[in-house]
């Protein structure tokens, strides 16, 4: 029986997360034990639901001097050791840069495979570009960084190139179960003769919130039983609500905040709209054409482009076209119906070229190395 260590800041609302959520409850049904430790201590809520079986342990901030960063840090780290010292785990696997940095430091010394996990196309690009040098020192015991895609494997393999890498793209649960979180009713929300363009994610500059908001508003007057909902929380909500008032729009923009019944939406909405210009491998695309949503995506340098063929199963934007770009696709949706449905019917394979099942095969691959 392998014994797990999985590393996480936090479980909540993330794409990070929910991979995490689907092996804690994936592994302990196989017999692994598997603990579960954020190194977040704050008020971040958890949002998505865990195993039973699966041990959960949480790092503690050093209450004596809490401003103190550095201090706090190595105390985390010091706790992190002793988990790893008391739980001897055959294999450590760990999320996100910040993260992954730590669980290097923190197994330093230790007999343990310890496997990172980097979700930006340009993997550790979170971090400063001057510390590169650090990172290939501190990476060189990993025994294997994951990545989504191809793309950010050959970056990796002309940065890192003695690191083995293996790609793994996120899997999809369809149906989406319920989480943790409001369950909005989206048919008490909007009448069934509204359509909804939908979109999803942390409300944060790099999601572009505010471009597709002013791209709907160019084609809203043509189409007046078209309304958008954003869905999701984060730190541009005042921004985008004050945006909002600035186009008037109020009464067709809707931000109802995260929700935990996100199927029901999915189900509900006629139109998906992914307006990030850099993603890794964007769970909420993936969600949305396994229900047959018709979707339109800037073409970032990853993510999009693996799961949209552009006129085929969804549109693709060049970057650089920008609100434009934006808008002039949002419109053909609407107004070209054979084409909307087309791009719907064709999105259907996505649920099982990234099924559950497809998917852990390869992380237990990657387990049965180590």
């Amino acid at each position: 029986m392998k014994n797990i260590i999985i590393l996480v800041s936090a479980m909540n609302l993330g794409g990070a997360q929910r991979v995490v959520s689907i092996l804690c409850d994936h592994w302990p049904k196989n017999g692994y034990k598997v603990t579960l430790i954020s190194t977040f201590t704050g008020k971040k809520t958890d949002h998505y639901k865990v195993n039973d079986q699966v041990a959960l342990k949480s790092l503690r901030n050093n209450s004596i001097l809490p401003k103190i960063k550095i201090l706090n840090l190595i105390a985390k780290l010091t706790q992190l050791r002793k988990i790893i010292l008391d739980e001897n785990p055959d294999i450590i696997i760990s999320f996100l840069t910040r993260v992954n940095v730590a669980a290097a430091l923190a197994t330093l010394g230790i007999k343990v495979s310890l496997i990172i996990c980097e979700r930006t196309w340009k993997p550790f690009n979170t971090l400063s570009n001057n510390f590169f040098w650090m990172y290939r020192i501190l990476f060189r015991s990993v025994k294997s960084i994951i990545v989504q895609t191809d793309e950010s494997r050959s970056w990796l393999d002309k940065h890192f190139s003695k690191i083995n890498v293996d790609v793994i793209p996120n899997p999809i649960s369809y149906p989406l179960p319920l989480q943790k979180g409001n369950k909005l009713d989206p048919n008490t929300v909007f009448p069934r003769d509204r359509n909804l363009i939908l979109a999803s994610g942390r409300l944060h500059k790099f999601k572009q919130f505010d471009l597709l908001m002013k791209a709907f508003c160019e084609i809203k007057d043509e189409h007046q039983n078209w309304d958008l909902v954003i869905l999701g929380e984060g730190e541009e909500r005042k921004n985008l609500e004050n945006l909002l008032i600035d186009l008037k729009a109020s009464n067709r923009i809707f931000l109802p905040g995260g929700v935990g019944n996100m199927s029901e939406w999915y189900q509900r909405a006629d139109l998906f709209v992914l307006s990030s210009l850099v993603e890794g491998f964007p769970n909420v695309l993936l969600e949305a054409m396994s229900y047959e949503l018709p979707c339109i995506s800037f073409d970032c340098d990853t993510g999009p482009r693996d799961m949209i063929q552009d006129g085929l199963n969804g549109i693709l934007i060049n970057p650089q076209e920008n609100e434009e770009g934006l808008s002039k696709a949002i419109k053909r949706v609407i107004i070209d119906e054979p084409f909307r449905i087309k791009i719907s019917n064709n999105s259907a394979h996505i649920r099982d070229k990234y099924s559950v099942g497809s998917i852990m095969q390869k992380w237990n691959n990657v387990l049965d190395k180590y």
